[in-house]
């Protein structure tokens, strides 16, 4: 399967679980497999992206020595 829609992170949390769900009621196909896959790196990539984006954002601020460190 190739994406070619841009998905939301609700959207790719629902498609992770759904197939979280049906993989323990029965064994999955090997084009749900691909899909499973897709949607579990399209769900690392955004969250990883959401922490860099926190993190990229934080201000550290010495009280000693009145200094700013980005």
């Amino acid at each position: 399967m190739e994406i070619k829609k841009k998905y939301s992170m609700e959207e790719i949390i629902k498609k992770v679980n759904f197939y979280a769900r049906l993989s323990k009621e029965r064994d999955l196909s090997a084009s749900e497999k691909e899909d499973r896959d897709i949607f579990r790196k399209l769900y690392l990539e955004n969250f990883k992206k959401q922490v860099r984006g926190h993190l990229d954002n934080i201000e550290i601020v010495d009280k000693k020595e009145d200094v700013k460190i980005n």
